[in-house]
C-alpha cells in the first residue's frame, strides 16, 4: 500500500509568516514526488495561508496541486483559482461552503458530514457533475440542519456522538475532546430524527 497524494496541513502553534509557510511546503514538495495538496484551517492554526503565497508555491513547485481550503472568507476563496490556474484542485473544507466551491469551478469537496451521510454528500457533487443544478441546491439546502448540528461543538464530537446514535461506533472520544453537553446531545438526536437517521442503525434509514 501507498499514498497516492499528501494532504499538508498549515503548522499551527507557532504562527509562522508568509515567508515561512512558503519555505516550509516548499521543503515539503521537494522532499517527495507524490502531489501535494495543502490544507488551510485558519480557524485552527491560528495563521491563515494568502493567496498570494499559495499561488507562489503553485508556481515554483511542480506538484503543489491543490488545497483543501477552510477559509471561511469565501472572498479569499473565490481568488485561489484566479490566483493558481482553473486546473488547481480546489476543494472546500468548510460544509457551508461545498456547492459554493463546485459553482465556482472547485474539483470537490472534504466534509465532516460526510461520515455520517455519505450518500447525500456524494450524491450532491454526482448531481452537479450531471448538470442537474437544481438538484444540488437542494441538497445543499437540505443538508444545512444537519451540518449545523454536527458543529454545534468542536468537531469530531458531534461527529462521533451522531455516529453512535446510528450504531456505527461507541460513543467514545480521547481527551482533551469530550463528548457534546447534554442539551446539545438532544439537539442531535433530534436532528437525526427528522433525517431519518436513528433507524439506520436498524437498515431502515437513508443517507
Amino acid at each position: 500500500m501507498g499514498a497516492d497524494a499528501l494532504l499538508v496541513v498549515v503548522p499551527y502553534h507557532v504562527r509562522p509568516t508568509q515567508e515561512g509557510l512558503y519555505q516550509h511546503f516548499r521543503a515539503v514538495a521537494r522532499s517527495t514526488r507524490l502531489p501535494v495538496i495543502v490544507y488551510n484551517i485558519p480557524g485552527r492554526t491560528a495563521v491563515n495561508l494568502e493567496v498570494e503565497t499559495l499561488a507562489r508555491l503553485r508556481r515554483d513547485c511542480d506538484n503543489v496541486v491543490g488545497v483543501k481550503e477552510a477559509n471561511r472568507d469565501f472572498e479569499h476563496t473565490n481568488r485561489v483559482l484566479w490566483a493558481c490556474g482553473r486546473d488547481f484542485l480546489l476543494f472546500s473544507g468548510i460544509e457551508l461552503l461545498c456547492y459554493p466551491v463546485l459553482a465556482i469551478g472547485g474539483a470537490g469537496f472534504v466534509s465532516a458530514t460526510a461520515n455520517v451521510v455519505p450518500g447525500l454528500c456524494s450524491q450532491l457533487y454526482d448531481r452537479w457533475q450531471a448538470g442537474d443544478v437544481q438538484g444540488a441546491v437542494d441538497l445543499h439546502y437540505h443538508l444545512l440542519p444537519l451540518n449545523d448540528v454536527l458543529f454545534v461543538e468542536t468537531n469530531p464530537g458531534p461527529v462521533k456522538y451522531a455516529l453512535s446514535l446510528m450504531g456505527r461506533i461507541a460513543p467514545e472520544i480521547r481527551l482533551p475532546l469530550v463528548l457534546p453537553s447534554e442539551g446539545n446531545r438532544r439537539r442531535i438526536r433530534d436532528t437525526l430524527a427528522q433525517y431519518g437517521l436513528l433507524q439506520d442503525a436498524a437498515g431502515e434509514g437513508t443517507g
